[in-house]
């Protein structure tokens, strides 16, 4: 009897043993992220979890997955969580200048692309009408640029040079020749150089500067450095000069590159002797954290200030040959701040006082549903307050606009339809409703944005009405072959002519019968060289020298030499903007002439 009493206690043992061993993954601390709320609570029941088992974590508004979802699910395996369970900030929409993105989305989930097209005269970086961007873990893959395509590019002033043709208007590709007189260098320190004409100007301008020998890399003596590392040496270069630790710079300091060579570069000896430095100096509201009764060269020392006071200078000194660096100063906190600003839908969780002294802080907090962007706290510093927080709205599902739209939500939540700012809502189409041909299945997939959100629009799977022959726009056409008949959902897209500013979709859909309103092609301004003449005007910029001018472009006037702007007009009216193809020009008068009323 007692052997199997103790056969069992081993086998409970053991197997209790092994149910130990199972367990290997702790509750993970998923930053920006979270897991369902009865794990926090009922922690010890649930963790360690055993091998095998799953969890699912989900991110916080603004924050996603490395594969782009607000959920995932992890793995409990025997080296951790597999995948781990972390969160990525999404993408902000960057800035971009003389082009548009394809939606208005303002956050992006990692992996998501985003897409941009350049306005019309303008290209990308790679000389591309559109590109397209990925939201990756680290950021954007590159950031958007437009660039003004020039179709030509002219011969700029050269002085103390010479061309190799008298050539002056040059197309994209072509390349450009120039010599430098004796005693002149080009802008890469050579003799002769080459330019190519690009999509944005010249691949460098040609210039011609007088430039003296300059000096290969300084003979530095031995255990000596230099402070800073420039890559070239020209006339009058001066280097700072410093010895390694233990050796003493003999002579001076800096040393000057002179029409090619250099002047007497010091010397560093070696401190055979070892010499100490004196006691840290002592410093007013302040204190010197020792720790040694001796110091030696390269030892250092840092310090602290009193309460009230605040550092001026670096925190700590160095032991350098038997002396100290110049040690930091205390500047009294005397500058109080006034009571901290307050914030829109949200308050401030301390009491509030009339006065605050510097380092002192307030905690922020946003009313419900609002989340909260920025630091949860401000503080007072020199009598200003830090950057407080902002409480970004939530958005409200209203019920209206989805019966408007014949969409209803995804997923049924009962009660108020609160999301916070960056959440994503799930629509479909209601039964006997598909989705519009204007709105994209993505569009499905609404974000939250302060507060906004943008409706897709889903339409009756019957009405199914024929369109005529597309409407036709002044000074622009259909691309391709227009028909006499167009289906139900069909498109057609448009384009203007050169000059022309396309205003509005480039799209026209066809919707039960009816079409979308088509874009229209805004003309350009043609320069008038009559009107100039008549006004006393030239150019401030030759703008390649094209006589057309876009909508909405700015044209820079001058007045010609012997003429002044007429009292009528101010300096600002130089700049006249380009309006429907309409001109505004100034007026310029003769010096001596009398103008009759």
């Amino acid at each position: 009897m007692k052997l199997k009493g103790l056969a069992f206690t081993m086998i409970l043992i053991f197997s209790e043993e092994v149910f130990a061993e199972d367990k290997s993954c702790d509750m993970p601390d998923i930053e920006h992220g979270r897991i369902a709320p009865y794990y926090y609570i009922f922690k010890n029941h649930y963790f360690p979890m055993d091998l095998n088992k799953k969890l699912s974590f989900s991110c916080l508004a603004g924050y996603t997955t490395k594969t782009g979802k607000q959920e995932d699910i992890t793995t409990c395996t025997s080296e951790g969580w597999s995948p781990e369970p972390e969160c990525f900030k999404k993408c902000k929409k960057p800035v971009l200048h003389n082009g548009f993105f394809s939606d208005q989305k303002m956050l992006y989930k990692i992996q998501e692309t985003l897409h941009y097209t350049c306005a019309l005269g303008y290209k990308t970086t790679g000389g591309k009408d559109e590109e397209v961007l990925q939201c990756l873990a680290k950021g954007w893959s590159s950031q958007p640029s437009c660039n003004k395509e020039l179709e030509t590019c002219l011969a700029p002033e050269l002085y103390h040079g010479n061309y190799s043709t008298s050539q002056k208007v040059f197309r994209v590709k072509e390349k450009l020749r120039y010599t430098c007189d004796d005693g002149y260098f080009t802008t890469g320190g050579k003799i002769s150089e080459e330019a190519e004409c690009h999509l944005y100007g010249w691949s460098l301008t040609p210039k011609c500067t007088k430039r003296r020998n300059r000096c290969s890399p300084p003979p530095l003596p031995p255990n000596a450095k230099m402070q800073t590392h420039p890559n070239t040496f020209w006339h009058g270069k001066v280097i700072h000069v410093e010895c390694e630790l233990n050796f003493q710079i003999e002579g001076s300091e800096e040393i000057r590159c002179e029409n090619g060579k250099w002047t007497t570069p010091p010397k560093c000896i070696e401190i055979k002797e070892k010499i100490p430095c004196e006691e840290p100096p002592a410093i007013m509201n302040g204190t010197a954290n020792i720790f040694s009764k001796i110091y030696y060269n390269g030892d250092k020392v840092t310090y602290t200030c009193e309460n009230g006071y605040h550092l001026k200078g670096s925190d700590e000194i160095i032991c350098k040959n038997g002396k100290w660096t110049p040690p930091p100063k205390c500047i009294e906190n005397n500058e109080n701040c006034k009571p901290p600003p307050e914030i829109e839908h949200g308050t401030i969780v301390n009491e509030l006082l009339p006065s605050y002294v510097t380092g002192s802080s307030v905690e922020y907090r946003c009313n419900i549903y609002y989340l909260l962007n920025g630091s949860q706290k401000s503080q007072c510093v020199q009598g200003k307050w830090s950057t407080p927080p902002i409480c970004l709205e939530p958005c409200i599902v209203n019920a209206d606009h989805m019966n408007n739209n014949n969409i209803e939500m995804k997923w049924n939540i009962e009660g108020e339809r609160y999301f916070l700012h960056g959440d994503n809502i799930d629509f479909i189409c209601k039964q006997g409703y598909d989705l519009s041909p204007s709105t994209r299945p993505s569009e499905l997939v609404v974000q939250c944005n302060r507060g906004e959100l943008k409706y897709p629009t889903c339409i009756r799977k019957e009405f199914g009405g024929k369109c005529g022959s597309p409407p036709i726009i002044r000074y622009g056409n259909v691309i391709g072959l227009s028909q006499m008949s167009y289906e139900n959902g069909s498109l057609v897209e448009y384009r203007c002519p050169d000059y022309h500013v396309l205003q509005g979709s480039k799209t026209a859909y066809c919707l039960q019968g009816q079409w979308t309103t088509p874009p229209s092609c805004v003309e350009p301004c043609l320069l008038s060289s009559t009107e100039m003449e008549n006004n006393n005007l030239i150019l401030q910029w030759n703008f390649d020298n094209r006589p057309y001018f876009f909508h909405g472009e700015y044209i820079s006037f001058l007045c010609k030499r012997n003429s002044f702007l007429a009292a009528s007009f101010t300096e600002s009216e130089l700049r006249v903007q380009c309006h429907r193809g309409q001109l505004k020009y100034p007026r310029c008068i003769e010096k001596g002439r009398v103008i009759k009323q």
